[in-house]
């Protein structure tokens, strides 16, 4: 296995995952298959960042992407000492094999090299508890809730923050 930074080059495996994990985990994402199944591959493509303080880690097996992560630091200067890292996916079929793992490992990695980043934010479907668990053996805390966070199909679903300290 390989986690290596996605590029523009990796617009469609990316389109491909993203599209996978909003139809198959609904109620994990803030955002719908519908909503981004309508944006086209250059869309996805300018959404692949190309700097080290914004990034997509992916999981590739055999060349093919199975796992996916994003992370996000803030550029403003009162902000700049955190980040978020969202739109975590490993493909059902891969799971179990630590592959969750090895992409939190090796984002926390890159992000502890950032100079003035010192703490990682993310939010959790309260009900998702086995990346609940991946989240917390890394060390992160839960810190708040957001009641009724996301709303699908005429249900609520809380999230659960957490933050990591970095330094």
């Amino acid at each position: 296995m390989i986690i290596r930074k996605l590029t523009e080059d990796d617009a469609e495996d990316y389109r491909q995952i993203r599209l996978e994990a909003l139809y198959k985990n609904q109620d994990s994402f803030g955002t719908t298959y519908h909503e981004e199944a309508i944006k086209t591959i250059e869309q996805f493509r300018d959404r692949i960042p190309v700097n080290n303080n914004n990034f997509i880690l992916g999981c590739f097996e055999n060349k093919e992407l199975i796992g996916i992560v994003a992370f996000h630091q803030e550029s403003r200067i009162k902000l700049r000492h955190k980040a978020y890292i969202s739109s975590m996916y490993v493909q059902q079929e891969c799971r179990g094999k630590g592959i969750g793992k090895l992409l939190l490992n090796k984002l926390i990695e890159r992000a502890k090299v950032i100079k003035q980043l010192e703490i990682l934010l993310l939010d959790v479907v309260k009900s998702n508890f086995s990346a609940k668990k991946l989240y917390l053996s890394f060390g992160f805390q839960i810190y708040g809730v957001e009641k009724m966070a996301y709303k699908f199909n005429n249900q609520y679903f809380d999230l659960d923050l957490m933050c990591l300290k970095i330094k």
